[in-house]
């Protein structure tokens, strides 16, 4: 578990850096990142989807009531900021799409007058606090439960881990 710690130690490090300085799309970017990391952990496919991405976030992020949008809306969101650096991905353009676009405020701004129905706006900051909060949810579970550790802990190992040397 050390090395899932340590990588994780430095992904939130990072994210924290981000915002310390004002870089909240990358920012973002690595906290989906880091999201996108978290669900592939939790399969035992040697891949994951979007899929394993909304249910790790329904599971431990729970938007709906912590974020006030859906898996399916982040899922849009990391696309399109992740592939195309925007608010949009197929996920949120097609006709048939259920996902909204997700703009982002930041400190204690709010959108007081949001007329269009395809867009939701949320704090970039209440988002990278959910995924902090949700890796120490997942971080209990995985010592309570034995199968899931043994899974994190094999995945963990093959995780980049960059060491100086002298």
């Amino acid at each position: 578990m050390q090395l899932l710690d340590s990588f994780q130690k430095k992904t939130v490090e990072a994210i924290g850096l981000l915002q310390e300085h004002g870089y909240i799309e990358a920012m973002l970017m690595l906290t989906f990142s880091g999201i996108d990391q978290m669900a592939w952990l939790t399969v035992t496919a040697d891949e994951s989807n979007g899929a394993d991405f909304r249910a790790w976030v329904k599971k431990y992020i729970d938007p709906e009531t912590s974020l006030g949008c859906t898996a399916e809306d982040l899922w849009a969101a990391r696309c399109g900021l992740v592939h195309t650096a925007t608010a949009e991905s197929r996920h949120n353009l097609k006709a048939t799409a259920k996902a909204k676009k997700i703009f982002y405020t930041t400190g204690s701004a709010k959108c007081s007058d949001n007329k269009s129905l395809d867009v939701i706006f949320i704090n970039a900051g209440e988002l990278v606090k959910r995924f902090m909060w949700s890796w120490l949810q997942y971080r209990l579970d995985i010592t309570s439960d034995p199968e899931l550790e043994t899974l994190a802990t094999n995945k963990a190992k093959r995780i980049l881990n960059y060491v100086q040397s002298l």
